[in-house]
């Protein structure tokens, strides 16, 4: 039998976690990880039930129907859960998918989809849960957790309308971060994962046909696809049982304080983000004498309260 996790004295054993996108991938392997390693209570959710048997029924687990991309399939869900366990602690918005394609051949309709599912969907239940935990969990308040990527902060080629909805979403918690006050105790945290090992690559990713002026192989799409096309690409991808693993460890760490708002997961990702955020920061100084030509620097003092509200 698996060893129990240890549980933080902040993370009661009663805790009840929401997750979206449990068919398969990470959500199916947080899914388990959660009902093997802990005494915690689980609602794993996916547009069909059916791909949730891989749970076996239990009083400490309510499946659920989901379209994240429906406000009253939203509802119908949340008002099932409080129904069932009374409070929801922790929601983890994994539900997603990708598309690969040149920006100039990628369907409008088809971009639309995709911020449907990866923002507008984390967004509206992101809201719900915070009014849960504002309303129903009181003082005990609860967290967030986005499942976003490293192309929530890197961009690469091929990508775009994936990349933005995860910037965006990125963006969208870090704002309402800043909105709820301290003493609501409701808190967020973003999981930027590197490359797993799941069918985000197959099943889970829309491929747009090559547009016609794209089509050396030496232009970013075509090395992207290239690279998903390898069937040996998922030797070098993580285990998705590990980050699993990780992601509730950085839920706990977060309850003692020990990891801030992001995550990176791999160490992939962790290099990409730290070698973008490295090269923003020359490139800043490198403007530095441009950008302050406006002559404004009191508006610093005016606006100081933003960092205070960062905590800067």
């Amino acid at each position: 039998m698996s060893p129990k996790i240890q549980i933080d004295p902040n993370l009661p054993a009663d805790t009840v976690w929401f997750i979206t996108g449990c068919s398969s991938g990470i959500g199916k392997a947080l899914a388990q990880e959660i009902f093997t390693k802990t005494t915690h209570f689980l609602i794993p959710t996916a547009r069909n039930p059916s791909s949730l048997t891989y749970l076996p029924q239990s009083p400490r687990i309510l499946p659920l129907s989901l379209d994240v991309t429906s406000a009253s399939s939203i509802r119908d869900a949340l008002n099932a859960s409080l129904a069932t366990f009374k409070h929801i602690d922790i929601l983890v918005n994994n539900a997603g998918y990708g598309i690969l394609g040149d920006t100039e051949n990628v369907p409008e309709e088809s971009a639309r989809k995709v911020f449907e599912t990866n923002f507008w969907g984390a967004v509206n239940l992101s809201k719900e849960a915070v009014r849960i935990f504002r309303e129903v969990n009181g003082e005990k308040g609860g967290l967030v957790v986005q499942i976003s990527t490293v192309g929530g902060v890197v961009a690469f080629g091929g990508q775009a309308f994936y990349h933005a909805s995860k910037f965006a979403l990125e963006g969208f918690t870090e704002s309402l971060s800043h909105e709820v006050p301290p003493s609501w105790n409701i808190r967020f945290l973003i999981i930027q994962p590197g490359g797993v090992r799941t069918n985000y690559g197959t099943s889970s990713l829309v491929k747009i046909p090559a547009h016609p002026a794209y089509s050396d192989t030496s232009f970013g799409t075509r090395k992207l696809e290239a690279f998903f096309d390898n069937p040996a690409f998922g030797d070098y991808m993580a285990d998705v049982n590990v980050v699993a693993g990780i992601i509730v460890e950085a839920v706990m760490g977060e309850r003692r304080g020990e990891v801030g708002l992001r995550v990176p997961v791999g160490p992939d990702s962790w290099s990409f983000i730290k070698g973008k955020y490295e090269e923003e920061l020359v490139g800043l100084e490198e403007v530095r004498g441009l950008s302050w030509k406006t002559g404004n620097e009191k508006l610093l003092e005016v606006i100081g309260f933003l960092d205070e509200e960062k905590g800067m």
